[in-house]
């Protein structure tokens, strides 16, 4: 959830029982016009859900969709909002990076901390004695 977060998606849902996070990135809308309706707007928003399953001890399965909605208001309201898959594969493999650097990051974070002297490689003399 944190990755999506720092990756400008507003969390409008989520679900630790059942792994589904969903999210809307903000976007700014554009006036438009029409003949018939008049003056309204139209906003594209990038849109993503994430299903996380745990498969065993220390092993996780992500899965992450991502699609454009597209909605259009008037003055008579707003129309249902249409969809349209995202199929870039480096718009995944971002998502997948940054997945694993914040992973990484987190592993680093709950190691415990390693004292001076485990840290610190062994002396070897000259008779070849390792001294600690």
């Amino acid at each position: 959830m944190s990755v999506l977060q720092d990756s400008g998606y507003r969390i409008q849902a989520a679900d630790k029982d059942t792994g589904l996070i969903t999210g809307i990135a903000s976007t700014t809308g554009k006036m438009t016009y029409s003949l018939w309706t008049g003056f309204g707007k139209s906003k594209k928003s990038p849109i993503v859900s994430a299903f996380i399953e745990q498969r065993g001890p220390g092993m996780t399965r992500v899965r992450l969709s991502f699609v454009m909605g597209k909605v259009k208001s008037t003055i008579y309201g707003s129309g249902a909002q249409d969809e349209e898959p995202i199929y870039d594969p480096a718009v995944y493999q971002k998502a997948f990076e940054q997945i694993n650097q914040t992973l990484f990051i987190r592993a680093g974070m709950d190691a415990p901390a390693a004292t001076a002297a485990s840290t610190a490689a062994p002396v070897v003399d000259p008779t070849g004695a390792v001294k600690p």
